[in-house]
């Protein structure tokens, strides 16, 4: 039987669904299977209908996620105050490589389940621990089995077999002929589909453009668009890869690139990395608390959003910080001001009216735009009829929010777990009464145990004689 909820009674925040507008008015909201059916005052409900009072609740679309490794949750808080440089040594390039697929399939689970449990009904996932076909199998495991949306992007790569004196990585050829064999074993049947609902895809993570010649990249990204997969991410910080992914002929609206730090660099109105994504439909994944954090470089998004680039926001990994989209919207508009706010006083300028940006542009980013550079707005993003139940219910009466009058303020500035009453995904609810429906316990004990091998087999004394060395030996990596 086709599952009913009415959500009655309650305020619902969105944005319009051109974007233009952010919108916050009185409805009752009817899920029907995975469905928004309607959303209308005071809907009368059926027999079969279940009933969720959400008098003094709000009701907004479920966060969309555009960059998180979801696996990293195995290592929780490890990496918090580490530089990138040093992340790329101590985790990568060396920590990364031992992990085995037990260890990165409750990473997983538990990366999905923090998720939810904040209100990030979608996420792309940069799997870029695809050591083995065990490691990808556990990890999609994982995946499937905790009920959030996800875009699976495993990545094509392989762990280094040697750091000093030079890298290497002895497994390359190998590892690329294996992994686009399960690639399209995974992908082929439902075209791309994971699960036959589609709430899980397939999708590719790509950060090996400096390997080879350009051909053998050009050759399978065509190969994997032809499964074909939702969507293909890379990282970019500092250098110079959207140029080169421009030229090489594979930009195009599938493609999203996390970070981009060197944009902030360039604030000209006809700069060409801008507008090589504006053309191609590429989008923009920022990550503003890490990439502050950890010297990537200042965070673009709200000059994404003005410029007319799809962009979202994401959490990057629990293993450096939080893994909700509530800090990240703090972060990302309140640096954006705070460098508006220099520009006006070392230049002598006069104070605007009001600030250039506001709550409703970041929790834009959070929602509607982050489903738009994952090519799902069609689907979710927003509070629409037709689009998929994914939903989140807040309870305006905590201890946080009580008293606020604008939704869309409060949960960009006063929001986090534990205001998030109830989540829905695809018509299932997965967070229900300001609890998770899986039972948290025996996932947090796999993971705390899982978490310990790790940390024994790498002791931090250890992992500090690699950086340094590294350090003394290359000096800071650029990147």
């Amino acid at each position: 039987m086709t599952s009913k909820i009415v959500l009655k009674g309650g305020t619902i925040a969105t944005c319009s669904s051109d974007g233009s507008t952010s919108r916050v008015y009185k409805a009752d909201v009817l899920v029907v299977g995975n469905t928004i059916a309607s959303i209308e005052e005071n809907i009368t409900p059926g027999p079969d209908v279940e009933v969720v009072d959400c008098t003094d609740k709000w009701i907004t679309p479920g966060f969309v996620d555009t960059h998180r490794h979801l696996f990293m949750t195995v290592l929780r808080a490890n990496h918090c105050d580490m530089l990138l440089s040093e992340y790329l040594v101590k985790m990568s390039w060396n920590t990364q490589g031992s992990l085995t697929p037990e260890e990165v399939g409750i990473g997983t689970l538990a990366g999905c389940l923090d998720a939810l449990h904040n209100g990030v009904t979608t996420v792309l996932d940069h799997f870029h621990a695809a050591h083995s076909p065990a490691h990808m199998d556990a990890a999609l495991r994982a995946v499937l089995e905790s009920g959030a949306r996800v875009v699976w992007a495993p990545a094509r790569q392989s762990a280094p077999t040697q750091v000093f004196p030079t890298m290497e990585f002895g497994h390359e050829p190998a590892a690329r002929e294996w992994q686009r064999a399960k690639l399209k074993e995974l992908g082929a049947p439902d075209k791309g589909k994971l699960r036959a609902d589609g709430r899980v895809t397939l999708g590719l993570a790509y950060d090996t453009l400096w390997q080879g010649p350009m051909s053998t990249h050009q050759e399978f990204i065509a190969e994997m668009r032809a499964i074909p997969v939702s969507t293909i991410t890379a990282h970019v910080v500092k250098g110079q890869q959207i140029l080169q992914w421009r030229d090489a002929g594979l930009l195009g609206p599938d493609v999203v690139f996390a970070h981009c730090n060197v944009l902030a660099d360039r604030a000209a109105p006809d700069d060409e990395m801008w507008a090589a994504l504006k053309e191609s439909g590429a989008a923009v994944a920022a990550t503003p608390e890490d990439e502050l954090g950890m010297a990537h470089g200042n965070p673009v998004g709200l000059d994404a959003l003005e410029r007319g680039v799809h962009c979202g926001l994401g959490a990057d990994a629990t293993s450096i910080n939080s893994g909700d989209l509530f800090t990240q919207m703090r972060v990302m508009l309140q640096w954006a001001r705070g460098h508006d706010h220099e520009h006006i006083h070392l230049n002598k300028l006069t104070l605007p009216l009001h600030p250039k940006f506001s709550s409703a542009d970041v929790f834009r980013l959070a929602t509607l735009s982050g489903a738009e550079a994952l090519g799902l707005s069609n689907l979710i993003g927003t509070v629409e009829v037709g689009k998929r139940a994914d939903l989140v219910v807040f309870d305006a009466n905590s201890v946080n929010l009580a008293g606020a009058a604008d939704p869309i303020a409060g949960i960009t500035f006063h929001a986090s777990s534990e205001d998030v009453e109830m989540v829905l995904v695809d018509g299932e609810v997965v967070k229900r009464g300001g609890k998770l429906v899986r039972d948290w316990g025996p996932v947090a004990k796999e993971l705390k145990r899982r978490a310990d091998d790790i940390r024994e087999r790498w002791p931090a004394d250890q992992l500090e004689k690699i950086w340094k060395k590294w350090y003394d030996t290359n000096g800071n990596p650029v990147f």
